[in-house]
């Protein structure tokens, strides 16, 4: 097992009765759907992160993918799906193509 860090945290009692119901639907201890929620959520921040640069034509769609820690296909199908149109160029390809 990795190393680990104790984190405590205030929620409101509607949230927390929340977590309680879904750990009880999926017969998990609410610890094991915190970290399960928290890790989804910095997964998909790091997609928002690395569109965001994307788009701003700061890095390629290779940098951005890389970045997000999914496959080019899985960016680009990203983009797709989110009517954002595809960047590319000859530079691109020179700074994809750098170790």
């Amino acid at each position: 097992m990795s190393e680990s860090e104790t984190i405590c945290l205030r929620l409101s009692k509607e949230t927390a009765k929340k977590l309680r119901e879904i750990a009880k639907k999926e017969e998990k201890d609410r610890s094991t759907l915190i970290r399960e929620i928290l890790e989804e959520g910095i997964k998909e921040k790091n997609i928002e992160y690395a569109i965001e640069l994307y788009q701003k034509g700061r890095i390629t769609g290779w940098k951005a993918a890389q970045l997000a820690n999914i496959s080019l296909w899985n960016f680009y199908k990203l983009l797709a799906e989110k009517g954002i149109l595809l960047q590319y160029s000859q530079q691109d390809l020179e700074e994809d193509l750098k170790p």
